[in-house]
């Protein structure tokens, strides 16, 4: 777990500083044995030799680059691992600022070093010393004595060009060496095999991917992911078996770019949405840096390796397009929220400086449905008006003590609006306390709407015992038309001659759970298909009837 791994990890700096602190001694004490091999120490002869580029074969400049490239992927660890930090947000920057300074400054120190010291081709000849002086002698070797030119048409073996151990060659002791590769390769196999499980199982628990929720599970009192660190062993094993390390190096830079693209793509995209959540305190950050960050990084991708490239690529897009499609019942606060919050902001505030126009003119309805779920013949006929393209508000109004109101208005607020979504009912879910349901709905006809995109149609059902109905509700019922017209609202006016009963839609599968039933109120799934079926027809003599009056 991480207290091991952390013990660990100081271990193996120091066996890295020590091998780190071997090089640089080594540079200092060059020995006549090792001149032959291409190492004469500090030499400007051989710095200036050594400067400019010298591809060979088929090496390029990116083919190197993404064999280098994974020896600089480690900044995310600190970031990878923030729920064990005790400050993160203090010691992530501080922390991974100073590591990309540190290890900036080793490795320019280090090629620098090592290009200062060592020719480019040595043969190990100790008879390839020069004896008499040449005329015509140009190299850096050439001018301290020694004759390599036959590299120019025989394989050598030593040099920087030739030799791999050339580090341990130059060291003063060389199994140091030896064990610092091995330190700073455990090192990052440890941050990664620590790192990696812990993300991956933090995406299980959100249950985005189902087939993947077997790795969500945590063991002891840190949550380990003892799955998530099997698997991950699994997957570099695969990798290790390759056994070469030039074709391994391009693949893996090939997914650290692909990360890194997303990354700087998800700052820029949370910057542009202005969203509250993202607050960067960094100085000199700049969200278009990021942006081109992103793009030379999706870039350098094709360079290195094109197929490779192109395969992340699909497998990026098939994941986001799955989590697109599928909607996972989880809420991170995205950018991608805050966006579309921004853009409906913006377009509501354009929108609202533009006149109206008889050519787009569209219903825009209130519906007195009361709790959504109990009258879908309403919402079939404004569905009828508005295609999805109008704006509907299922108003509701409760009455009653002001307290138990509020109370119900907050439970029902998050439960009709998710049942509207489920049932595919693009509408908004908008509960008032009222005295009274005419005062209910003044209050509705006069704030319901954001700007332009406010109802301009009141839709309700016919009051059916109006015959029976104490003379006040039916004085209150009539006044409420009186009202809409006063406000300028057309008036819509529904009569079944079953009422509003909703019996014929029984036996279609039930929405919402029966703990989330109001008792006595039949919650039931809106068939589309039924709605196209059952379009009111006025033409034919019946008792069902559909009222409209604009005044």
């Amino acid at each position: 777990g991480m207290e091991w791994e952390a013990k660990a990890q100081i271990v193996l700096l120091v066996i890295l500083l020590l091998a780190i602190a071997d090089f640089i001694i080594g540079t200092f004490i060059p020995l006549e044995s090792k001149k032959p091999k291409g190492f004469f120490g500090y030499k400007s002869e051989i710095f200036n030799e050594n400067f400019g580029p010298d591809f060979r074969e088929e090496e390029t400049f990116f083919s190197v680059f993404a064999i280098f490239f994974p020896a600089a992927t480690g900044i995310l660890a600190g970031a990878n691992i923030s729920g064990d930090l005790a400050d993160p947000q203090s010691a992530i920057p501080k922390g991974t600022l100073l590591a990309i300074l540190i290890t900036t400054v080793v490795y320019i120190g280090i090629a620098v070093s090592v290009g200062s010291c060592v020719v480019r081709d040595a043969t190990g000849n100790v008879n390839d010393t020069i004896v008499t002086e040449l005329t015509n002698c140009t190299s850096a070797a050439c001018k301290l004595n020694f004759d390599f030119s036959s590299c120019e048409s025989n394989p050598c073996y030593y040099g920087l060009m030739n030799n791999f151990q050339v580090m341990s060659m130059v060291s003063g002791f060389a199994p140091l060496i030896s064990a610092g590769i091995f330190s700073a390769t455990l090192s990052s196999a440890l941050a990664s095999l620590v790192s990696a499980p812990k993300i991956f199982q933090a995406l299980c628990k959100d249950n985005i991917y189902p087939a993947f929720q077997m790795f969500a599970k945590g063991y002891g009192k840190n949550n380990e992911p003892l799955r998530g660190y099997i698997l991950t062993f699994l997957i570099a094993l695969g990798f290790i078996l390759i056994a070469e390390l030039n074709v391994i190096a391009p693949i893996i830079s090939n997914f650290f770019l692909a990360s890194y693209a997303l990354i700087n793509f998800s700052v820029f995209h949370a910057s542009l949405a202005k969203s509250p959540g993202w607050r960067p305190a960094f100085k000199y950050y700049n969200m278009w840096i990021s942006l081109l960050g992103a793009i030379l990084c999706c870039i350098v991708m094709f360079v290195i390796n094109w197929w490779a490239a192109l395969l992340t690529y699909v497998i990026v897009l098939g994941l986001y397009i799955y989590v697109t499609y599928k909607k996972p019942d989880v809420n991170w606060g995205s950018s991608t929220q805050a966006l579309t919050y921004l853009n409906a902001l913006q377009h509501s505030i354009r929108l609202s400086g533009v006149e109206d126009h008889v050519k787009n003119f569209r219903p825009q309805c209130l519906v007195m449905t009361g709790a959504p779920n109990s009258r879908p013949a309403l919402l079939h006929l404004v569905h009828d008006f508005t295609k999805n393209v109008g704006l509907m508000i299922c108003s509701h109004v409760h009455m009653g003590p002001r307290r138990q109101a509020m109370k119900e208005m907050s439970i029902d607020q998050a439960k009709y609006q998710r049942w509207l979504i489920k049932n595919k009912m693009k509408a908004f879910y908008a509960p008032v306390h009222a005295d009274d349901l005419r005062e209910g709905a003044q209050y509705l006809m006069q704030a319901a709407g954001l700007g332009r995109m406010k109802p301009n149609t009141l839709v309700l059902g016919f009051k059916k015992d109006w015959l029976q109905a104490d003379m006040r509700d039916v004085d209150m019922y009539i006044n409420i038309f009186h009202d809409a017209f006063d406000i300028q609202y057309g008036v819509v006016v529904i009569r079944l001659k079953e009422g509003l009963d909703i019996s014929h839609l029984q036996g279609q599968e039930e929405l919402l759970s029966s703990q989330e039933k109001s008792p006595g109120v039949k919650d039931v799934v809106l068939s589309m298909e039924y709605s196209k079926k059952s379009d009111l027809d006025t033409s034919k003599p019946s008792d069902e009837k559909a009222v409209t009056h604009k005044d």
